[in-house]
């Protein structure tokens, strides 16, 4: 009979103990998991406030960079004595007894562009500006599809005689549509060259070469080395490959005594000396 319970005990599903009761299987208990940490209400408003914090702060530096308050470069007083702005006709009349007496130096008046088009308050400036008593120049925006000739002498045509002024400059930075539409950089080369050329010939000197850096390493590098070069660079002060007499620093500087007072306007240093300076006075 024991045998029996023995054989049969085998082939029960359900274990049982010696005397035959089931064995009683012990309850399965899951691993205690630890709870997520919930974090802490001071926490979560310390991230919250850096955030906001952290967005006030950059928004701030836009409108300051924006409103020309602070910008990337400022050039310090003692290391550049020269600077002063460019100015157009956007800018309305310049008072030009008072213009002068705001820390700057000297005046780029733009004179001409193309091979047609003259400044609507250039003459008047130009005339007005004798004086006063500041170095003042003219610039040409150069056309990258215009001959350099025609250029010239629509140039030349509006300045009259240099005497006395600064050095004439001539700018080429062409945005992306002039680009997208320029000769090529043969052909772009050659016309700078004939403004150049026909230029110093009549003023004695060569012009100074304003460019951005696109325009300086696609036209101006290892050529126009008798032409002084006036580089743009709003972030950082030129390379010291690039052998430059100008640097535009900022497009986001404000002066007063002029109409549109509020306008901002492109501020350059000269590197070099003020004695120095006085020798870009055309004779």
């Amino acid at each position: 009979m024991k045998e029996r319970r023995d054989q049969k005990s085998e082939q029960y599903s359900i274990d049982i103990d010696e005397q035959g009761y089931p064995v009683e299987e012990e309850l399965y208990e899951p691993p205690l998991q630890d709870k997520p940490r919930k974090k802490s209400l001071l926490r979560k408003i310390l991230i919250r406030l850096i955030i906001v914090g952290i967005v006030v702060l950059l928004i701030e530096a836009g409108i300051l960079l924006y409103t020309g308050q602070i910008w990337f470069n400022e050039p310090k007083k003692k290391d550049f004595p020269v600077r002063g702005p460019v100015m157009d006709s956007s800018g309305g009349e310049i008072y030009w007894s008072k213009f002068p007496g705001q820390n700057i130096q000297m005046c780029y008046l733009r004179a001409t562009e193309s091979a047609n088009n003259v400044d609507k308050a250039f003459e008047k400036n130009w005339n007005a500006s004798k004086g006063s008593g500041l170095p003042v120049g003219a610039l040409h925006i150069f056309d990258l599809r215009a001959s350099g000739k025609d250029q010239a002498e629509n140039f030349l045509s509006a300045v009259g005689d240099m005497t006395g002024r600064l050095t004439p400059a001539v700018e080429i930075s062409p945005g992306i549509f002039a680009r997208i539409f320029a000769h090529d950089v043969k052909t772009v080369g050659t016309d700078l060259r004939e403004f150049v050329d026909t230029v110093k010939q009549k003023c004695g000197v060569a012009p100074i070469i304003k460019c951005s850096s696109h325009a300086y390493n696609k036209y101006i590098r290892g050529e126009f080395d008798d032409c002084m070069i006036w580089y743009e660079s709003l972030f950082s002060q030129p390379d010291d490959n690039i052998p430059w007499t100008f640097w535009e620093y900022t497009s986001r500087y404000r002066l007063e005594s002029f109409d549109n007072h509020k306008k901002y306007l492109h501020m350059s240093v000269y590197r070099y000396t003020e004695k120095e300076f006085e020798k870009l006075i055309v004779k």
